[in-house]
């Protein structure tokens, strides 16, 4: 019976075929109406999704297939049975609205055409993995250089650039530059003559960084380098007896000749002055192990240990410890004999010290938020900005009460104060450690906000001396002769002042942090931020490279204690508790061998009993280069 229906179904489609066209045949014999089914029209997809579509045959038509389209373009092949559906990996299309229908296809070939769905896709975007481009631009690789020069770098991102940060031989110079052309700032004079290394650190907002290849220059501040021989007035060794003179037949000396001795506690003293020191000795399989220390401070182990036998072909002195960014003047170095050995001997061989000069006339420039610059009393200075006039730095502090003062200490042979001459400023007193005081009329006929009124300096003196730390103190007298008082500091200059610091904030990239730690504002704090926690076991690390490293924290009725570690040893507890807001040099080790090193704090969660809670609080660290 099936058969006998599918034969007169057959018969009567061909012959209506026989004398009318496929369409009107369709016609006669029915239609199909198709709807998509999913997804639905409005919505938001992502990832893989189904699409699919319903078919109501009416009359005798069959369903040859449904073909799917995404903008009228087909979407995957055509399904050939029911129910109809295509999967859609909605990731190979851009984000934003699409059109899905679906076209079904009778047996004569006619195509229905369903209703249209439009959709919006909202893929994430894929994660961001290529890191930047970066590479110093100036200055040129091998270039000699002095004062204050700008470092440049070009960096390219496929997203975007977020910041670069300068180096000098891996320390931070200034802050991050987060907008090109980068570049920053780099004062030669806060490092020893002779050669180090620029690099620029490069990275994007997805956390991808890349290191620049570095740039090699030869700083050169007029610091000429004098060698000193063992046998120099100026060496001296100690007890009688406990040094040899040793000469070729050990190993090649400058001069010919050096003192060599293995007894412990024996010494041998250098003074001299200049920025930096050279030990020249020698490293050998019986050389042994030496403190050295600088004027007193804590003492550097220096292990001489070397392949080298005695009087083998080649072995010659070499430098075996340096120290520079010494305050220039007068120094001590002294070497003393351990008698301990990682050898089969505790010689220890003294050839001859290199010392390098001042480093010429260059001045640094200390803002007036520098640590060195203390104000008093609280809320007598009041901080200034572009509103008044162009400062240095981008802000300067002000204040007309009578007695107020502004004082700097510094290592120098010349100070410049950087103030301003305007048409309220008043005038003032300085003094210089302690001395007779100068009177210092800051009266100018510059309106303050007005066009071009600049900072400039309004006090200067030279010839102080050398190697010595020095007071500068500016007084406020509350006298005019203008129609104002207002004294105001925006930054000082000072000449030779190598033990100047480079100030890291808390919120530097050198600065890294485990546990709860937040960061707060205050305008009292370095560049107004600063980082805390409570929680015992928090941790921040500070990693830089130089001789000294110095915490600034900030002192209050609520903190607590912690506990201070340098390149993984521990220094002991510090209690920053105080019964007032302060503040104040938390810890301080400023006698390390050059080169890289961290800081490590750590909150104990523990406090004085006058303290009624355990914060810690970092707000910057200055690093002596």
């Amino acid at each position: 019976m099936n058969k006998m229906k599918r034969l007169a179904y057959t018969t009567i489609l061909s012959a209506m075929m026989s004398w009318t066209a496929p369409q009107e045949a369709s016609a006669q014999l029915g239609s199909l109406i198709v709807n998509m089914t999913s997804p639905a029209s409005g919505s938001t997809v992502s990832g893989t999704v189904t699409v699919s579509a319903s078919v109501t045959v009416i009359g005798l038509l069959t369903v040859q297939g449904v073909q799917f389209k995404l903008d009228g373009a087909n979407l995957g092949a055509q399904d050939t049975s029911a129910p109809y559906s295509v999967s859609w990996n909605t990731t190979f299309a851009s984000n934003g609205s699409h059109t899905l229908t679906a076209v079904a296809t009778d047996v004569l070939g006619l195509q229905f055409t369903s209703n249209s769905v439009t959709v919006n896709v909202a893929n994430a975007p894929p994660p961001d993995t290529t890191p930047p481009t970066v590479s110093i631009t100036s200055p040129a690789n091998g270039a000699t250089v002095s004062g204050t020069i700008t470092v440049t770098a070009n960096a390219a991102d496929n997203v975007g650039v977020a910041g670069v940060q300068f180096r000098v031989d891996g320390a931070n110079v200034g802050a991050e530059d987060s907008a090109a052309p980068y570049s920053a700032s780099f004062n030669t004079t806060a490092v020893a003559n002779g050669s180090h290394t620029l690099s620029a650190v490069a990275r994007d907002a997805a956390g991808n960084r890349t290191t620049s290849a570095g740039v090699t220059v030869s700083v050169s501040n007029g610091g000429a380098v004098t060698r000193i021989e063992e046998d120099n007035p100026a060496v001296s060794a100690s007890p009688a007896g406990a040094w040899v003179r040793r000469g070729a037949e050990v190993a090649t000396f400058s001069g010919g000749a050096a003192g060599s001795s293995d007894i412990a506690g024996a010494t041998a003293s250098l003074t001299f002055n200049g920025t930096a020191v050279s030990w020249i000795g020698l490293k050998c399989s019986i050389c042994g192990i030496a403190t050295v220390s600088i004027d007193g401070g804590a003492a550097t182990s220096v292990d001489t240990a070397g392949p080298g036998a005695v009087g083998s072909p080649g072995l010659a002195s070499e430098p075996v410890f340096t120290v520079s960014g010494l305050a220039a003047g007068a120094h001590t170095l002294v070497i003393t004999v351990t008698g301990t050995t990682t050898t089969s001997g505790a010689h220890i061989v003294v050839d001859a010290f290199d010392v390098t000069a001042g480093g010429g006339s260059a001045a640094t420039r200390i803002e007036e938020n520098n640590r060195a610059v203390s104000a008093s009393p609280v809320g007598a200075w009041v901080h200034r900005g572009a509103e008044v006039a162009a400062f240095s730095g981008g802000g300067a502090d002000s204040s007309d009460v009578a007695g107020a003062t502004a004082t700097l200490t510094f290592t120098g042979t010349a100070v410049s104060w950087i103030g301003l001459k305007c048409s309220i400023c008043g005038i003032a007193t300085v003094s210089i450690d302690g001395g007779a005081a100068t009177s210092v009329d800051t009266a100018g006929p510059g309106a303050v906000g007005s066009p071009g009124l600049a900072s400039e300096p309004v006090f200067a003196v030279s010839g102080l001396a050398a190697g010595t730390t020095h007071t500068l103190v500016i007084t406020v007298t509350g006298t005019t002769a203008t129609s104002g008082a207002h004294i105001v500091v925006d930054a000082f200059d000072v000449t030779a002042g190598a033990g100047i610091a480079t100030r890291f904030e808390d919120t530097d990239p050198a600065v890294s942090y485990t546990g709860a730690w937040a960061h707060g504002t205050d305008p009292r704090a370095s560049s107004g931020t600063y980082a805390e926690a409570q929680t015992a076991g928090a941790t921040g690390t500070f990693s830089f490279t130089g001789t000294g490293v110095r915490w600034n924290g900030l002192l209050n009725t609520n903190n607590g204690i912690a506990r201070v570690s340098v390149d993984g040893v521990f220094k002991g507890e510090v209690d920053t508790y105080a019964p007032s807001f302060q503040l104040a040099v938390v810890f301080a080790s400023d006698v390390l061998p050059r080169g890289a090193h961290t800081l490590t704090i750590e909150v104990t969660g523990s406090r004085n009993p006058a303290s009624t809670d355990t914060w810690v609080l970092i707000d910057a660290f200055d690093v002596t280069p």
